[in-house]
Protein backbone atom coordinates (compact mmCIF):
# COMPACT_ATOMS: atom_id res chain seq x y z
CA UNK A 1 0.00 0.00 0.00
CA UNK A 2 1.27 3.46 -0.93
CA UNK A 3 1.91 5.85 1.95
CA UNK A 4 0.18 9.09 1.01
CA UNK A 5 2.35 12.12 1.65
CA UNK A 6 0.48 15.03 0.07
CA UNK A 7 -2.85 16.76 0.42
CA UNK A 8 -4.86 18.25 -2.43
CA UNK A 9 -7.60 20.81 -2.06
CA UNK A 10 -10.32 21.86 -4.49
CA UNK A 11 -11.96 25.29 -4.51
CA UNK A 12 -10.41 26.21 -1.18
CA UNK A 13 -12.41 23.83 0.98
CA UNK A 14 -12.55 20.19 -0.17
CA UNK A 15 -9.38 18.40 0.98
CA UNK A 16 -8.07 14.85 0.77
CA UNK A 17 -4.92 12.84 0.16
CA UNK A 18 -3.34 12.80 -3.28
CA UNK A 19 -3.74 9.17 -4.29
CA UNK A 20 -2.15 7.01 -6.97
CA UNK A 21 -4.52 4.05 -6.88
CA UNK A 22 -6.49 5.20 -9.95
CA UNK A 23 -3.70 7.02 -11.81
CA UNK A 24 0.02 7.54 -11.13
CA UNK A 25 0.69 10.81 -9.27
CA UNK A 26 1.70 12.87 -12.34
CA UNK A 27 -1.43 11.73 -14.18
CA UNK A 28 -3.66 12.38 -11.15
CA UNK A 29 -2.37 15.96 -10.94
CA UNK A 30 -2.78 16.47 -14.71
CA UNK A 31 -6.30 15.01 -14.62
CA UNK A 32 -7.37 17.35 -11.81
CA UNK A 33 -5.90 20.46 -13.44
CA UNK A 34 -7.53 19.61 -16.77
CA UNK A 35 -10.91 19.59 -14.99
CA UNK A 36 -10.59 23.27 -14.02
CA UNK A 37 -13.52 25.03 -15.68
CA UNK A 38 -13.66 28.35 -13.81
CA UNK A 39 -17.18 27.68 -12.50
CA UNK A 40 -17.79 24.46 -10.55
CA UNK A 41 -14.07 23.63 -10.29
CA UNK A 42 -11.76 26.63 -10.31
CA UNK A 43 -8.94 26.08 -7.81
CA UNK A 44 -6.48 23.28 -7.03
CA UNK A 45 -3.85 23.25 -4.28
CA UNK A 46 -1.15 20.79 -3.21
CA UNK A 47 1.04 20.52 -0.11
CA UNK A 48 3.13 17.99 1.77
CA UNK A 49 1.58 16.64 4.96
CA UNK A 50 3.77 16.66 8.07
CA UNK A 51 5.92 13.55 8.41
CA UNK A 52 4.09 10.67 10.04
CA UNK A 53 0.60 12.04 9.35
CA UNK A 54 -1.99 9.36 8.64
CA UNK A 55 -4.08 11.00 5.93
CA UNK A 56 -6.84 8.48 6.57
CA UNK A 57 -7.14 9.91 10.10
CA UNK A 58 -6.45 13.63 9.59
CA UNK A 59 -6.17 16.04 6.67
CA UNK A 60 -3.88 18.84 7.89
CA UNK A 61 -3.61 22.29 6.35
CA UNK A 62 -0.23 23.87 5.66
CA UNK A 63 1.31 27.33 5.54
CA UNK A 64 3.34 26.22 2.49
CA UNK A 65 1.68 25.08 -0.73
CA UNK A 66 1.30 25.42 -4.48
CA UNK A 67 -2.07 26.57 -5.79
CA UNK A 68 -3.74 27.38 -9.06
CA UNK A 69 -6.94 29.10 -10.14
CA UNK A 70 -8.70 29.63 -13.45
CA UNK A 71 -9.53 27.21 -16.23
CA UNK A 72 -7.63 24.38 -17.89
CA UNK A 73 -6.91 26.72 -20.80
CA UNK A 74 -5.65 29.66 -18.74
CA UNK A 75 -4.68 29.47 -15.10
CA UNK A 76 -2.33 31.10 -12.65
CA UNK A 77 0.04 29.21 -10.37
CA UNK A 78 1.21 30.52 -7.01
CA UNK A 79 3.53 29.11 -4.39
CA UNK A 80 3.63 30.06 -0.72
CA UNK A 81 6.75 29.49 1.36
CA UNK A 82 7.90 30.39 4.83
CA UNK A 83 11.29 32.01 5.25
CA UNK A 84 13.74 31.08 8.02
CA UNK A 85 11.86 33.42 10.40
CA UNK A 86 8.49 31.80 9.67
CA UNK A 87 7.26 34.76 7.60
CA UNK A 88 5.05 33.79 4.67
CA UNK A 89 5.93 34.85 1.12
CA UNK A 90 3.60 34.18 -1.78
CA UNK A 91 4.74 34.24 -5.38
CA UNK A 92 3.14 34.06 -8.79
CA UNK A 93 5.09 31.53 -10.86
CA UNK A 94 6.15 32.39 -14.40
CA UNK A 95 7.47 30.29 -17.23
CA UNK A 96 11.21 30.41 -17.90
CA UNK A 97 12.85 33.00 -20.12
CA UNK A 98 10.57 36.03 -19.83
CA UNK A 99 11.27 39.44 -18.34
CA UNK A 100 8.02 41.32 -17.76
CA UNK A 101 7.62 45.03 -18.31
CA UNK A 102 4.81 47.34 -17.26
CA UNK A 103 1.88 46.21 -15.18
CA UNK A 104 0.42 42.71 -15.44
CA UNK A 105 -2.48 42.85 -17.92
CA UNK A 106 -3.58 39.25 -18.54
CA UNK A 107 -6.71 38.58 -16.46
CA UNK A 108 -7.35 35.12 -14.99
CA UNK A 109 -10.91 34.68 -13.72
CA UNK A 110 -12.41 31.97 -11.51
CA UNK A 111 -15.42 31.15 -9.32
CA UNK A 112 -17.83 32.11 -12.10
CA UNK A 113 -15.96 35.40 -12.59
CA UNK A 114 -16.36 36.53 -8.96
CA UNK A 115 -12.58 36.55 -8.53
CA UNK A 116 -9.74 37.51 -10.82
CA UNK A 117 -6.07 38.39 -10.83
CA UNK A 118 -3.83 40.18 -13.29
CA UNK A 119 -0.69 38.37 -14.41
CA UNK A 120 1.96 38.73 -17.08
CA UNK A 121 1.66 36.64 -20.26
CA UNK A 122 4.45 34.25 -19.13
CA UNK A 123 2.49 33.64 -15.89
CA UNK A 124 -0.49 32.15 -17.75
CA UNK A 125 -0.33 28.35 -17.77
CA UNK A 126 -2.38 25.67 -19.45
CA UNK A 127 -3.36 22.72 -17.27
CA UNK A 128 -0.73 20.52 -18.92
CA UNK A 129 2.02 23.10 -18.34
CA UNK A 130 0.94 23.54 -14.74
CA UNK A 131 0.80 19.77 -14.20
CA UNK A 132 4.53 19.48 -14.92
CA UNK A 133 5.21 22.28 -12.43
CA UNK A 134 2.94 20.76 -9.75
CA UNK A 135 4.61 17.36 -10.16
CA UNK A 136 8.07 18.93 -9.74
CA UNK A 137 6.78 20.62 -6.58
CA UNK A 138 5.30 17.30 -5.40
CA UNK A 139 8.73 15.71 -5.73
CA UNK A 140 10.87 18.47 -4.20
CA UNK A 141 8.62 20.98 -2.34
CA UNK A 142 10.21 23.68 -4.49
CA UNK A 143 9.65 25.46 -7.78
CA UNK A 144 12.39 24.49 -10.27
CA UNK A 145 15.03 27.20 -10.68
CA UNK A 146 14.19 27.71 -14.36
CA UNK A 147 10.83 29.30 -13.46
CA UNK A 148 10.42 32.90 -12.35
CA UNK A 149 8.86 34.02 -9.08
CA UNK A 150 7.13 37.37 -8.60
CA UNK A 151 6.38 38.13 -4.97
CA UNK A 152 2.85 39.22 -4.18
CA UNK A 153 2.03 41.89 -1.63
CA UNK A 154 0.09 40.00 1.07
CA UNK A 155 -0.67 43.19 2.99
CA UNK A 156 -3.34 44.38 0.55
Amino acid sequence: MTRHTHVVESNGYSRGPLIDSVRPYPDAIRFALNRLNGTSFWAYSLWRAPAGTDLLEDIPVSDEYMQSAGTAGALTVEVRVLDENGVAHQYTVGKPGETPTGAPAEIIRWDEGRHSTAVYPHEVFTADEAADLFYAYFQTDEVPDSYTLRELDLTR
